[in-house]
């Protein structure tokens, strides 16, 4: 095989002029994209007593945002100050980020939390609340520079109370909000237990897609801990849909709309069949019984998102056209900002045009009404 080639990170990355023009008509939307949070977001939104207790968040010599918590920080580590990778200045300037949209033919973008995500460590679950709900109201204001371009996705901080949720997907919607996410394995919740139904039937009544989006973990220590935890971490649906699955949540609540993200496509063949053999091979004995083989539920209640899986693009009649959503998951230094139009192109190669529509923007489309 030949050697992958070794990119900058996103600071340092061009976009060079490509010479192929996609087809009439195909709209570029990225499924899963990310924003920095200000500086003194927490400081200055918090009220009362919770204002002196309040993540702290700022902004270094080399123009870099960290995360502290009484007193901890919340950085990934691994990453020195002058080679982090969260430089890129369109990750907090929306001017700028419009500009690299812009320059790659984005329309679009489907935009996620950064340092907020970090905030479950904390082990006050009340404040952590506050500052979630803080983050979110910030969020939507925020999107309001580019309401025709940018679609930012709130974190629902209710899986740790999961009676609150009806009450905070009506604030959601009331924000204007067209998506919500949750992490995909916050520890301490059973996303397949009893305690979780009044959520997940607050969701199903909303009716709003659900992001479940990669975690950080940070399990692995010792010589290769960054890369360790790097790949535990974009790895984790091939377990995550099977406990959705034969919970019997899709029987429950059968409009739910569920986007496992920034795990890339190729997890989904393997994880579908296994958990179709495993159907006809314990039918006797699963708890609850199905109405349908895992598969189905895939096919009607499920997509996901990719940046540059090309065997996930060999796998398409597995996956499944309609299910597959490309991301540039801009600024990260896995995704493809520099090299959208590479990338894209490879899928048109391999998808043919009717399928490239779909998967670069058109289900996008649809699903979230853009």
């Amino acid at each position: 095989m030949n050697e992958l080639a070794v990119l900058p990170f996103p600071l340092h990355r061009t976009v060079p002029k490509s010479d192929w023009t996609p087809p009439a008509g195909t709209r570029f939307i990225s499924s899963d994209d990310h924003q920095m949070e200000p500086p003194g977001l927490w400081e200055d939104r918090l009220t009362g007593e919770d204002k002196a207790r309040a993540p702290r968040h700022w902004r270094d010599e080399f123009n870099l945002l960290h995360l502290e918590v009484d007193g901890v920080s919340y950085d990934t580590p691994g990453f020195e100050p002058d080679n982090h990778p969260e430089g890129r200045p369109g990750f907090w300037d929306v001017e700028k980020r419009l500009a690299d949209m812009d320059s790659e033919g984005i329309e679009s973008s489907i935009i996620f939390h950064q340092h907020s995500a970090a905030l479950i460590r904390m082990q006050d679950k009340d404040l952590w609340f506050k500052c979630m709900d803080v983050f979110n109201e910030w969020l939507a204001d925020w999107a309001k520079a580019a309401p025709n371009r940018l679609f930012p996705v709130a974190y629902l901080p209710t899986f740790y109370k999961p009676e609150m949720t009806r009450d905070y997907m009506q604030k959601i919607l009331d924000l204007g909000f067209k998506a919500v996410e949750i992490p995909s394995f916050p520890r301490g919740v059973r996303y397949n237990g009893k305690e979780t139904l009044p959520m997940w039937e607050a969701i199903a009544e909303a009716g709003l897609p659900l992001s479940m989006h990669v975690g950080v973990h940070i399990d692995a220590t010792g010589t290769g801990a960054l890369g360790i935890n790097m790949a535990r971490n974009m790895q984790p649906f091939n377990a995550l849909f099977p406990q959705l699955v034969f919970s019997g949540l899709f029987d429950r609540f059968p409009d739910l709309k569920i986007v496992f993200t920034e795990g890339g496509a190729s997890w989904v063949a393997p994880t579908i069949a296994t958990a179709d053999k495993i159907y006809r091979d314990y039918a006797q004995v699963l708890k609850p019984k199905l109405e349908h083989k895992p598969s189905y539920y895939w096919h009607r209640n499920c997509w996901t998102t990719f940046m540059d899986d090309p065997v996930a693009l060999d796998l398409i009649d597995w996956i499944g056209a309609d299910k597959m959503m490309w991301s540039i998951d801009y600024p990260h230094p896995e995704g493809v900002f520099g090299e959208s139009m590479r990338v894209a192109k490879e899928i048109y190669d391999k998808a043919g045009e009717e399928n490239f529509k779909k998967i670069v923007g058109g289900n996008a489309a649809a699903l979230w009404g853009i």
